[in-house]
């Protein structure tokens, strides 16, 4: 209920309101009106009061003095809320109203009341007509009749009032609307006959345009007066029969479509080649008459001249290198060249109206601000940023940001020149490295050199003990102590080969591998020894081995470098432990799996598959694992250079690897051999040690453990033997011995006079004295002697002593 009299309430206001006559100065016609009131029912005071949301105003008053009063005091809100005619012949005698203000005030001290409601045509009551007396009171019911019949009156009053407001409003309008109308055309008069563009109005009769009406610019531009330009057809003008056609053939297209047609065309005069922009549309004509057409049209071989230098400034853009955008103050690109497509991956369309920081995912946001603060203080910025491209990869960029000022001197733009440095930056970082790894193959070398020395005595001390010994438990210990020296001398052949690399990659030498035909199942079986013994014992070790598996030409320590690194990643993938699986098997790569892995053949394989359980490798990073460098380890963990290792070893073997892997299920490396059609080089252990016939050598080492030990071995093989301590010491003997010596085996790093010299001066002496040089350094390729003569040999250490009776037997049987 609360809602309806709301509204109720909201629409009285409003039909009150919309009279405009509240506060309005007294008007005869209302006042006529209450006059007659009183007169009729013979009574002192007669009131149109009109009642709002707070007060009563009183529109015309007769025998009362006050303007208005507050809406609650009195009877006329109760007789316009209800509506209806309301009569108290004696206020005091009806106990609803004896205590109304008006009722008991002095001021007014009412005792007689009748009212009538004035109603809108709508049915609200915004007021009341009524009559007031200060002693009691009767009235007729004619007189009743009467009061609500000027109650009308003074509503049809109102309603005349408020059409007279009305129509002096409306004519007001329709005068200021003339009078704007009248400015309207003289402005367009003035801009029509002032305006540069060339416009007027034509019709089309038979296919032929008829000029109704054109300004003095399109006179100017054909070298017509105006009266000239009237009713002239257009090929009068100078235009062919080309341009003609295309007028009418625009005419035609606006007339169909009802919209504006723009087009351009160019036309050559004695001043060069000219162009126009044409925008043609209809105008509405009655009925039976012939279309008329407005045109406007613009001489634009100016801009189109400028145009014409803007293209080819753009192709120069495009034909440089940089990256090259131009940036509005709020960071949205408005320029973006051929190279910046090329470097970002974005196109121009797709670059234009973005956000540059959001595109380009500049790596830091505070940063980006810093640069526009300076370039806008500065009027310049150059320096190293950091930037993503759409596909993801990280690019570094020498930026250079200048400041665009427009004809004010006001900052108008930004244009920023890329230049990508990326490579350069690695290739830096990658010389840093390489710096650092070269010092590190320097010390490796020393180490190794020094390790040789360690292990040459201990190897041959097994071999000598193990002969001497027939107690199977004291054996089994030499063995291991063997095959446990083995393993550290081939991990200084590992340490050697690193030093050697490095040094290969700064002089752009490559080194030679020596490669013999073997059975991978004998590495793979060692590696599964190796892997029980030191990784994790929740780590479950399986191997399968196919039978008759091909032999492979390969260099096994390398190899064994290959197993080991895949092995350990393996183990590092699976920490809370799982399945490694190491598997090899027989392959043949046809044709078409040739066909879709660019590095295979056609041919005979050996697969070795390493498969862990762990927690795998995600796609974003897997195509990069076998980058130098590239780990996800934490720092400390890992170099990055194991996988890169692995596939550099592989390659050098003329195989290929491949990987895939699942995050959370593990990953699979296939590591693909060539086979051999070869019988697998004999091992030394298998084969017979050759013995000597008594032959004297001389043995030529500054270790003394080297010394004893090689003396030692060489006479339980029935030769016998001369140490000397350096060089000088062993010329010295040779020339003493020389016709009972009959080979020497001589270490190349020695105090006093090194190997080398050693070896030549000796030569000197005796071009045919068979000699075997040894080093726990150096390679056979960097030694010094002649490696074509029948009498030379190189044995690295450490070497056991089957490698050196088999090399001696060798050199003293030539």
């Amino acid at each position: 209920m609360k809602s309806f009299v709301c509204n109720n309430e909201s629409a009285r206001l409003e039909a009150l309101r919309q009279y405009q006559i509240l506060d309005t100065p007294p008007e005869e016609a209302f006042d006529d009106l209450a006059f007659l009131a009183a007169q009729i029912c013979n009574t002192p005071i007669a009131l149109i009061n009109l009642i709002d949301a707070n007060r009563q105003w009183f529109k015309a008053k007769v025998g009362l003095n006050l303007q208005e009063m507050p809406r609650n005091n009195g009877f006329d809100s109760i007789c316009m809320e209800s509506g209806e005619v309301l009569i108290i012949p004696d206020t005091l005698a009806d106990k609803r109203f004896a205590t109304n203000p008006i009722v008991t005030s002095a001021e007014f001290a009412v005792r007689f009341y009748a009212g009538v409601p004035l109603l809108a045509p709508g049915g609200e009551a915004i007021g009341t007509l009524c009559i007031v007396d200060r002693v009691t009171h009767q009235i007729s019911p004619q007189q009743v009749e009467a009061l609500q019949t000027l109650s009308r009156v003074v509503v049809r009053q109102l309603e005349i009032r408020r059409n007279s407001v009305e129509l002096a409003s409306v004519q007001q309008k329709y005068n200021q609307a003339r009078e704007a109308l009248h400015q309207s055309e003289s402005t367009l008069s003035s801009f029509f006959n002032s305006s540069p563009m060339m416009m007027g109005i034509a019709e089309l009769v038979d296919n032929e345009i008829l000029h109704i009406s054109d300004n003095p610019a399109t006179a100017k531009f054909f070298g017509l007066t105006p009266e000239e330009m009237q009713n002239r057809l257009a090929r009068n003008m100078g235009a062919t029969d080309k341009r003609v056609s295309q007028w009418i053939r625009c005419y035609r297209e606006a007339e169909h479509s009802q919209s504006p047609v723009k087009f351009e065309y160019s036309y050559d005069t004695p001043q060069g080649e000219t162009w126009i922009s044409a925008t043609v549309s209809t105008i509405a004509v009655s009925s039976g008459s012939r279309p008329q057409f407005a045109y406007i049209a613009e001489d634009i071989t100016e801009r189109k001249q400028v145009e014409q230098k803007i293209c080819e400034q753009a192709a120069l853009l495009d034909i440089v290198s940089d990256a090259i955008a131009v940036q509005d103050l709020s960071n949205k690109i408005l320029l973006w060249n051929k190279s910046a497509e090329k470097l970002y991956g974005w196109k121009s369309e797709e670059a234009i109206g973005k956000q540059s920081d959001e595109l380009l995912s500049i790596e830091s946001l505070t940063q980006h601000l810093e640069i526009c603060q300076t370039v806008l203080k500065n009027g310049f910025w150059q320096g190293e940023l950091h930037k993503t491209s759409k596909s993801g990869k990280k690019l570094i960029v020498e930026s250079r940001w200048t400041l665009i000022k427009d004809e004010h001197f006001q900052a108008k733009s930004i244009l920023v020149v890329d230049t990508d440095i990326t490579q350069k930056k690695q290739l830096e970082k990658q010389f840093l490295r390489d710096q650092r790894m070269e010092s590190i193959g320097t010390l490796a070398s020393g180490i190794a050199h020094d390790l040789n020395n360690l292990l040459s005595p201990i190897l041959m001390s097994v071999h000598l003990l193990k002969a001497k010994s027939c107690d199977q438990q004291i054996n089994q210990m030499l063995s291991i102590i063997e095959s446990n020296a083995k393993r550290g001398a081939d991990l200084v052949k590992q340490v050697l080969s690193f030093a050697r690399g490095i040094e290969g990659d700064v002089q752009g030498q490559t080194a030679t591998r020596q490669h013999t035909v073997l059975q991978l199942k004998h590495l793979i079986l060692e590696m599964r020894q190796i892997i029980s013994q030191t990784f994790p014992k929740s780590i479950a070790v399986c191997t399968e081995i196919q039978k008759e598996l091909l032999p492979i030409c390969a260099d096994s320590t390398q190899l064994h470098q290959v197993l080991i690194n895949l092995c350990l990643n393996a183990r590092d993938a699976m920490l809370t432990g799982g399945t490694l699986t190491i598997s090899a098997e027989n392959i043949w790569i046809d044709e078409t799996y040739a066909s879709m892995h660019i590095e295979a053949t056609v041919g005979a394989y050996i697969i070795v598959k390493v498969a862990d359980t762990g927690f795998g490798i995600s796609k974003e990073i897997l195509d990069r694992i076998f980058e130098p460098f590239f780990t996800t380890k934490e720092l400390g963990k890992g170099t990055g250079l194991g996988l890169s290792t692995v596939m550099a070893i592989v390659k050098e073997h003329g195989g290929f690897i491949t990987v895939s892997s699942c995050v959370g299920k593990g990953t699979e490396f296939k590591v693909y051999l060539p086979a051999v059609n070869q019988v697998p080089t004999q091992s030394l252990e298998d084969i017979e040690i050759p013995i000597g016939s008594g032959e004297c050598i001389l043995v030529v080492d500054d270790e003394a453990a080297i010394q004893e030990i090689t003396k030692t071995s060489l006479e339980n093989y029935n030769y016998t033997a001369i140490t000397a301590s350096d060089g000088m010491e062993a010329l010295a003997i040779y020339v003493q011995y020389k016709d009972k010596i009959s080979a020497a085996i001589i270490d190349m790093m020695m105090s006093k006079m090194d190997g080398a010299t050693t070896i030549r001066t000796l030569q000197s002496i005796n071009p045919l004295l068979p000699i075997i040089a040894v080093s726990g350094l150096l390679t056979s390729e960097q030694v010094p002697i002649d490696k074509t003569a029948q009498y030379t040999a190189f044995l690295p250490k450490p070497y056991t002593t089957q490698e050196l009776l088999k090399t001696l037997n060798a050199v003293i049987s030539h």
